[in-house]
């Protein structure tokens, strides 16, 4: 194993890697906090005190969420971009409701927040939600202090509408789904009106002005978080190729002009990509890692071999163009594949993580059979000629095809595979990228690389499972019309 060179750090900075979407994340929100806070000192609505405590809270808050996204595993510019379009944009929301009812000490239950917490989870994580959660409900129970509403009972309603949102919105595609959740949250919140607002039982009155009006502002705010989920949602999905459920699920349509092009132009390589993500996605779910995303990369691995399929053996009908070209030769055009694949990958706007598999499904394995050709020829032959130039593997996923990638090749070239062959080719394909490094920035263990040759196995023997021979005496019988 590779041990990376430990650089230095200053506050969880790291200069020598620092760019606009680190200085983005870590100073965009907190920076358009502090200025709505400065806007309301200038409007005499807070103390000096009250702006520098404002002051001091936004920057330790900038700071701890830096420290989470450092330690966030996959961050891409397009998450720091989304997080800070979304954070800005709900200050200013809750600040234009905050100067539209200043004299209204109950608007602040208006806020549509829980569309924050639910697009956070959707397009970051559950994680990163909960925690970015905590920083708007602070940063909210600031923004309506001149309402002189106690703010420990502001930040518990900003906070709890947004975590119960977290934890009740599992797909914000499924219409049915998403009535049934608003309701739950609408539910929530009017618990929530009533311990606030009916605070002495001796004054309880269910009529009051204060409380309907209470309950209005509430329902208000989940139907504005509906409709700022849903109107928000294609927006960032389109500006800034968020790699969604959504995405993932339209990239994986088979009419899609790159998959297209491949199935016409190199229908093996198709049916190989079929087979690899079956694979794949089996393999990735159990061991917890994204199997759709493991999926929808498999099918756009090898869209590369579509410049050229008739150099790939799986698109060849009888002669082998490889029989009369130098194994160096063949090996240059073989090695170019996962960077043409990356290539036309862009040009059609695919997500980066897609790009990312597709350069890495190969790492910086050894082309054998051709290294091996040309080393019968001149055993001066240098290794590095005939391995892939990677990187290896960055994720899980991209590992898990990169096993499957050569599992699925491997065992399709056995006319009858048995369990026991089948199982010798897998732990032989995952032996080998071990012993070769290939996994060594992908972060799967040893307990997870076990599970996985056994999934792939059990899918492979499904596939391959002894069929039973039937007599040629009753294969009529069997046929359609027979008798």
């Amino acid at each position: 194993m590779k041990l990376a060179k430990k650089q230095k750090t200053l506050f969880f900075v790291n200069f020598k890697n620092i760019n606009i979407y680190n200085i983005l994340t870590l100073f965009m929100t907190p920076t358009v906090f502090i200025g709505l806070m400065v806007i309301q000192y200038f409007q005499q609505y807070m103390t000096v005190n009250e702006l520098l405590m404002a002051i001091s809270v936004g920057l330790l808050l900038g700071v701890l969420l830096r420290i989470e996204i450092h330690n966030q595993p996959n961050w891409y510019s397009q998450e720091t971009i989304t997080f800070s379009f979304l954070g800005s944009g709900m200050l200013l929301i809750m600040f234009a409701i905050q100067a539209i009812g200043i004299d209204l000490p109950i608007i602040f239950y208006m806020t549509p927040i829980a569309a924050f917490s639910i697009l956070i989870k959707y397009f970051i994580n559950e994680r990163f939600a909960l925690i970015s959660s905590v920083m708007m409900a602070v940063f909210g129970s600031f923004l309506f202090i001149a309402t002189d509403f106690g703010m420990w009972q502001l930040f518990i309603y900003l906070l709890l509408s947004q975590w119960f949102a977290v934890f009740m919105f599992e797909s914000i595609k499924d219409r049915k789904t998403l009535l049934k959740t608003s309701t739950s949250l609408l539910s929530v919140h009017f618990v929530l009106i009533v311990i606030f607002e009916l605070r002495t039982w001796s004054t309880w009155t269910m009529m009051s002005s204060d409380f309907i009006l209470s309950l209005v502002f509430s329902m208000v705010s989940v139907l504005f978080a509906v409709i700022l989920t849903l109107g928000i949602l294609p927006l960032i999905e389109a500006g800034f190729n968020m790699l969604t459920e959504s995405k993932l699920l339209s990239l994986s349509n088979p009419n899609h002009p790159l998959l297209r092009k491949v199935l016409v132009e190199a229908p093996g390589t198709y049916q190989h990509s079929v087979m690899v993500a079956n694979l794949s996605e089996s393999a990735c779910e159990s061991i917890g890692a994204n199997g759709l995303l493991a999926r929808v990369a498999a099918y756009y691995h090898d869209v590369g071999k579509a410049l050229k399929p008739h150099m790939f053996i799986e698109n060849q009908s009888g002669h082998n163009p490889h029989d009369s070209l130098p194994p160096e030769d063949s090996a240059r055009i073989i090695l170019q594949h996962p960077y043409d694949s990356a290539q036309l990958l862009k040009e059609y706007g695919l997500p980066q993580e897609i790009i990312d598999i597709a350069e890495q499904h190969h790492g910086t394995t050894l082309l054998k059979y051709f290294y091996y050709k040309a080393k019968e020829r001149n055993s001066k032959v240098q290794e590095s000629t005939f391995r892939y130039k990677g990187p290896i593997p960055q994720t899980k996923e991209a590992a898990i095809i990169n096993i499957c990638d050569s599992v699925e090749a491997a065992v399709r070239s056995k006319t009858q595979p048995t369990n026991e062959e089948i199982k010798q080719i897998v732990r032989s394909i995952i032996n080998d990228r071990l012993m070769d490094g290939q996994f060594n920035d992908s972060d799967l263990t040893i307990h997870e690389v076990l599970t996985i040759e056994k999934n792939i196995c059990d899918m492979l023997n499904g596939i391959f499972h002894a069929r039973i021979e039937y007599p040629k005496d009753n294969m009529m019988h069997l046929m359609p019309g027979g008798h």
